[in-house]
């Protein structure tokens, strides 16, 4: 009786055992990887040599492995993967784990040399049935300089040419890229799709031009606004000419955002469009003659041709950013408290117009170092018009809905008064004339 209960189990096991089958799926050398040859993650054979390397990808743990007469030297678990180091020479590889068939002599098809890196992909079929789902994918990061390193989840993957692969498991991970005299970019990238590869492109910027961003032949810069609580509207020294769209004066607190440094230049207009509908022309010469509607169509584009979030300022942003944000002194003007310094505005009683718009950035920046928030042309923002209410706010984004958008800064065509920091314009969606933009985007 003994014996049978014995067999009996036995049989079990083995039934259980049948019931899940090992299989390699692929087995092939990469010849990108240089792991095997790279500082850090050498292991030599007793013979002194430098050992080949196979990456073992599979989410299972709990594997022994053996190399037959030449031996496995070491084995390592890692995320996705095992690393197996045996030594130049070895042709077969048996693979055992308790809940599966061993897979014994493996044929690699091929006679493994030193140094070399090999990936071995194992799947789980259950008998008489397909092969279980994937539950990893490749995730491929292609970056720029190609000396930059690429860490997921604190693990440093091996770079060539620019590129770093590695099979993970379905999930979120944390990256990190860097390289030495740029500014480093951290990002999370999520796994869940085994048929096709997860690119990660990442181009560093050089320290020093992190805010800077390139379409075409045509640079331009966004300058960081840290959040903070200010007054906004008609304040102490803008009440001799505030009008009533400006008051009451009431608290704001923002979050931090990003701004333009400039307004849109005709040039930054026509790469992104492939037209230029202002009436004076020039490459540094802000573009004006823009509708609402047509800004919203130019932030689409250029945001589809740079992956990132610009958006017109909401008119909170517009005015902390003309005030000068937290290093504000309380100016009339953005930037002074002299309007000739900081701004191109009509100064003939005549109104005489036809000089038109001037380049950006020639005149002085305001204290976050942002040019023409007064004068030049006026800018659009997101909100609609309406009256201001006394009540504090945190984000402000204007009324639901409306007849006009905001637009701010005086320009060329107006007078001096016209271009201080509390002043509020407004029109329809479609109205177009001496009114440009200036680009946001939210931190």
């Amino acid at each position: 009786m003994k014996r049978l209960y014995t067999i009996l189990l036995f049989l079990i096991s083995v039934l259980a055992i049948e019931a899940q089958n090992l299989t390699v799926q692929s087995f092939r050398m990469d010849e990108q990887d240089l792991t095997a040859n790279t500082a850090g993650t050498i292991v030599m054979d007793q013979n002194g040599n430098k050992c080949a390397l196979i990456k073992v990808e599979t989410t299972l743990k709990g594997f022994t492995f053996d190399a037959g007469s030449l031996g496995v030297v070491k084995t390592e678990q890692k995320v996705g993967e095992i690393w197996i180091y045996v030594p130049e020479g070895v042709k077969r590889l048996s693979i055992f784990h308790d809940g599966y068939m061993p897979i014994r002599d493996y044929d690699l098809g091929m006679m493994l040399r030193r140094a070399r890196t090999y990936v071995l992909t194992l799947s789980v079929r259950k008998q008489g049935e397909r092969e279980e789902a994937a539950t990893s994918q490749f995730v491929i990061f292609q970056v720029n300089p190609s000396s930059a390193t690429v860490e997921i989840n604190g693990e440093r993957l091996p770079v060539q040419n620019g590129t770093a692969t590695k099979m993970m498991p379905f999930g979120s991970y944390d990256y990190r890229i860097q390289a030495d005299g740029y500014v480093s970019e951290v990002g999370k990238v999520n796994v869940n799709d085994p048929k096709q590869p997860h690119v990660v492109g990442v181009i560093l910027k050089r320290e020093g031009q992190e805010n800077l961003y390139t379409v075409g032949s045509v640079t331009f810069k966004m300058i960081p606004v840290k959040g903070a609580t200010f007054e906004m509207g008609a304040t102490k020294e803008q009440l001799g000419d505030a009008q009533k769209e400006e008051k009451p004066a009431h608290s704001v607190t923002l979050d931090d955002y990003y701004i333009g440094e400039t307004e849109v230049s005709q040039a930054l207009w026509r790469e992104v469009m492939n037209n230029n509908p202002s009436a004076y022309k020039g490459n540094d010469l802000p573009v004006c003659n823009v509708s609402w509607d047509d800004c919203q169509e130019f932030i689409k584009k250029l945001n589809e041709k740079t992956g990132k979030k610009f958006r017109l300022p909401t008119e909170a942003e517009w005015e902390f950013a003309a005030r000068g944000g937290t290093e504000s002194r309380g100016y009339l003007y953005s930037g002074s408290n002299e309007v000739l310094s900081v701004a191109w505005h009509n100064r003939d009683s005549n109104r005489d117009r036809h000089n038109g718009p001037y380049a950006i950035r020639s005149k002085t920046p305001n204290e976050l170092g942002i040019y023409d928030m007064s004068g030049n042309v006026n800018e659009w923002c997101s909100d609609w018009f309406g009256p201001y209410s006394s009540e504090p706010q945190t984000n402000p984004q204007g009324p639901a809905s409306g007849k006009e958008r905001v637009y701010r800064g005086g320009s060329w065509w107006y007078y001096g008064k016209s271009c201080r920091v509390s002043r509020r314009n407004s029109g329809t969606v479609d109205k177009r004339g001496v009114i440009g933009l200036r680009l946001a985007m939210s931190k």
